[in-house]
């Protein structure tokens, strides 16, 4: 029966010997992966704009929205490939996925007519 007081012995000293640890330097990133990260995150953002933007919009617009988002994912593909592309889609789902504020609906429909007509990925 000593297997039960090895593990709790085991399990008494294993929080003093994680907070002992040396924390980890942080990681460097380079100026060119720092761009990556933030293009990646304003297609993230822009998918998410999008897909709320289309829960603020009546019914019967949604399926125009929907024409427009999918060609915005189809330049994605063709420009940046499908990784990129899938983070516009997820992230377009979770924009579908909540009911927002109505008062930050005009916010999200102005920020998507500006991203699809600042953007050459919808032609």
């Amino acid at each position: 029966m000593q297997f039960p007081r090895i593990c709790l012995l085991l399990a008494a000293l294993l929080p003093p010997a994680v907070l002992a640890q040396a924390p980890q330097p942080a990681v460097a990133v380079s100026p060119a992966e720092q761009e990556d990260l933030q293009f990646e995150d304003a297609i993230r953002d822009f998918g998410y704009v999008s897909g709320a933007a289309r829960q603020c919009l009546p019914e019967a617009s949604r399926a125009a929205h929907d024409r427009e988002s999918l060609k915005a994912f189809s330049g994605l593909v063709r420009l940046f490939g499908s990784d990129r592309a899938f983070y516009y889609a997820a992230a377009f789902g979770a924009g579908t996925s909540v009911v927002p504020d109505p008062a930050k609906c005009p916010t999200y429909l102005a920020d998507y007519k500006a991203a699809m007509k600042s953007r050459a990925i919808n032609r």
